[in-house]
């Protein structure tokens, strides 16, 4: 019984996708399609806490990646999103 416990473990080990060493993927000098054309998302929606976090770890990468143009962009939208989610939580506010 536990050998065959053992073997169920081991051929699931193995079926297991491993990146060998070297072909981890830097995305750090990519840009997100996803955020500034909507290319490339994928059928999985950010929520808006999500989508602000993405938002600020793309702007961190500044002018390494993106244009100043591109940048504001993410900034017009990570002010959007702050905004909405805000409502959302707090209610309009009282001004």
């Amino acid at each position: 019984m536990r050998t065959s416990f053992a073997l169920v473990l081991a051929a699931l080990a193995l079926s297991l996708p491993l990146a060998a060493k070297g072909e981890t993927k830097d995305t750090s000098r990519e840009k997100d399609l996803c955020l500034l054309s909507q290319e490339n998302c994928g059928p999985r929606q950010d929520t808006f806490q999500e989508r602000i976090r993405r938002l600020k770890a793309e702007i961190a990468k500044g002018t390494n990646v993106y244009t100043e143009k591109e940048l504001q962009r993410l900034n017009a939208m990570l002010k959007e999103y702050e905004f909405l989610y805000d409502r959302l939580m707090f209610g309009p506010s009282s001004h």
